[in-house]
């Protein structure tokens, strides 16, 4: 049978996909660290519980299951998402600013085609990434190949254990044809795998830089503000003209119902509203209600700030505390600040193999983690520091990350230089 260009990406796919499967079949065990699913936080989870419990006992089941929707979305969420955001940020934003898509990955999905790819007269424009590495997700989005531009960051290392990354501003400078390769700029914030969020100067720098070349920049807030929230350091949401914004209901605890929402202007959000009529119909429904409820009843807001981030800062100090305490102090490794999210991002110096090629005896001695090598789109496949990192969940039960930890480090001083 013969297959289409497009079809044979997903034969190819080396990112999101590859990682879905690999974490469905592990062995059994395993300490699975290399996955992104949020906890179940049992207060949380009470939350939810409430909603579709009333939500079932109004009768309400039969428009919730039985209806489409408009393409756009019910009216009433986008409204009160664009309250919530006008609120957060000190900006006016109004309901044909949001868009409401089948999660964060389904919108930058079409985000990302909308801005990249054949434009007029046949010219090409790329998806610029101002600081490496990036998120997963991002790999395979692309319908034409060649469709990344990518910046190196600095790296400064903070003390023996922790690093962070920063956007190298003088990248702008040195690759002087920047703008016209670039059809946006894009950036996640907090960053999946590495946990950095970018500073509110680097996030100016970044939208000057946007509005200097006329193109839009896309912030990816799916771990980051308003929610969930799940932000370590001091730092602020502001939304200005030229920024698209994408948000997600998946890491308040809700990955099942795939719901998402786009903060941009006008005519994206309309274009989005036709591209969602085309490829879903319409958005589902069930997280539709269940985020009209949440944000109606504003129980959001404490969850987020008193339940949520408090778990996973916890979560975070633990992690690294493991490491601090298990691992040899042969080891030449560094941790990178974290700053939120869900992952720990680990740098490990003078090793014998790279990190892909000790993923499958990791995965041999029971542990599951993610190579850092695929978090580098549109990297130069000469930088060794690509094969240097992994990123490490500590979204799982204190015992299993420990475990894990100590596994890993146990393969780590076997292949230590």
């Amino acid at each position: 049978m013969q297959y289409s260009q497009f079809a044979q990406k997903f034969k190819k796919q080396t990112g999101i996909g590859q990682l879905m499967e690999d974490l469905g079949s592990p062995p059994p065990g395993a300490c699975m660290l290399g996955g992104g699913n949020p906890a179940l936080i049992p207060e949380v989870a009470e939350v939810w519980k409430e909603i579709v419990s009333k939500q079932i006992e109004s009768a309400s089941l039969n428009r919730i299951l039985g209806s489409y929707e408009s393409p756009a979305g019910i009216q009433e969420l986008r409204e009160y998402v664009a309250s919530i955001l006008s609120e957060e940020s000190g900006t006016r934003i109004d309901e044909n600013q949001i868009a409401i898509t089948n999660g964060s990955q389904n919108a930058f999905y079409l985000l990302l085609n909308f801005f990249s790819g054949k434009f007029e007269n046949e010219r090409s424009k790329k998806i610029l990434f101002p600081i490496l590495p990036e998120y997963i997700g991002y790999t395979d989005q692309t319908l034409e190949a060649d469709s990344f531009l990518s910046f190196q960051p600095k790296i400064q290392e903070i003390d023996s254990f922790y690093y962070k990354y920063y956007i190298d501003k003088e990248n702008f400078d040195a690759v002087s044809d920047w703008k016209e390769q670039a059809g946006c700029i894009c950036v996640s914030r907090p960053t999946n795998p590495t946990g950095n969020v970018i500073t509110d100067a680097e996030l100016e720098f970044l939208i000057s830089k946007a509005k200097e070349a006329d193109i839009p920049l896309l912030v990816d807030n799916a771990y980051g503000y308003p929610f969930p929230g799940v932000v370590f350091e001091k730092s602020s949401f502001l939304h200005k003209p030229g920024m698209i914004q994408g948000f997600s209901l998946s890491k308040l605890g809700l990955p099942g119902v795939r719901t998402g929402f786009v903060l941009g202007d006008p005519e994206t959000i309309e274009l989005i509203h036709k591209a969602n009529s085309v490829i879903n119909l319409t958005s589902a429904s069930p997280g539709q209600y269940i985020a009209l409820e949440l944000f109606r009843s504003g129980k959001w807001k404490y969850l987020c700030k008193n339940v949520i981030l408090p778990y996973y800062k916890r979560k975070s100090e633990f992690a690294r505390e493991a490491i601090l305490q298990n691992w040899s102090s042969n080891l030449d490794y560094r941790i990178h600040q974290s700053e939120g999210a869900f992952f720990l991002w680990i740098w490990v110096k003078n090793l014998k193999l790279t990190v892909s090629e000790l993923y499958p005896i990791l995965k041999e001695e029971g542990v599951i983690i993610v190579p850092g090598k695929t978090f580098f789109p549109g990297a130069d496949p000469s930088w060794s520091h690509r094969e240097e990192c992994f990123r490490l969940s500590f979204v799982r039960e204190e015992k299993e990350i420990e475990e894990g930890i100590i596994r890993i480090g146990r393969v780590l001083e076997r292949f230590s230089k």
